[in-house]
């Protein structure tokens, strides 16, 4: 900063001359004492509004902890109910399914034992000499009768009739009898000493039986 050099005035000029205003500035203020309790308390003050924030935003956390866990309960309890629906739809499934396997495998069994039927009575008139032999077979079990009748399908009647020599059994003994209700293939003979059925319905019964055990397995 430079200081600017002074001017001499005459002594006529001074009248002339106006007094120069100069700036003042203003006091400084003293400072001032705040007493401790004042600033204690501010301390104080400032220290319970930030427990009181901490507090609020623990309080916030834990109200969402919570609402979270009870969303997750509810979705864990609807899966379960869910879970549990389906398991029930699963067993009535299953046992629907039992069922209807029940009716097939019987069904099944019940078409074995026709076919078998079929079968059997197709192959005795195919070789009519399966009926001769299985007449030999039951008059072998009756030997010693001294009086025999046979009873059997008309048409396995006829074919014993025509073979009545070849039977093994004493002509004035034996009587065959044609009985339109005795399936093919299926023959009784009744003695004295009791009656022998030689019908092929038990055996397929049996089978029937075998066939249905075997198939559950």
């Amino acid at each position: 900063m430079s200081v600017t050099r002074g001017r001499l005035l005459r002594a006529e000029s001074v009248h002339d001359v106006k007094p120069i205003a100069l700036a003042t500035t203003a006091p400084v203020p003293f400072g001032r004492r705040v007493p401790r309790a004042i600033v204690d308390a501010d301390e104080r003050a400032r220290h319970l509004l930030a427990q009181a924030e901490e507090r609020g935003r623990l309080l916030l956390e834990s109200a969402a902890r919570a609402a979270g866990d009870a969303r997750l309960a509810a979705e864990a309890e609807g899966r379960a109910d869910g879970i549990a629906a389906v398991a029930a739809k699963a067993v009535a499934l299953a046992a629907l399914e039992a069922r209807a396997d029940e009716r097939g495998l019987e069904r099944s069994v019940e078409l074995a034992r026709l076919l078998a039927e079929r079968l059997l009575g197709e192959e005795l008139r195919q070789d009519p000499a399966r009926i001769t032999a299985l007449a030999r077979r039951a008059l072998g079990e009756a030997r010693g009768a001294r009086r025999v009748r046979v009873v059997a399908h008309p048409d396995d009647a006829a074919r014993l009739e025509a073979e009545r020599e070849t039977l093994g059994a004493a002509l004035d003994v034996l009587e065959i009898v044609a009985d339109p209700a005795r399936p093919p293939g299926d023959l009784r003979l009744e003695t004295e000493i009791g009656v022998l059925d030689a019908a092929l319905a038990p055996q397929l019964d049996r089978l029937t039986q075998k066939l249905r055990e075997s198939l559950k397995k």
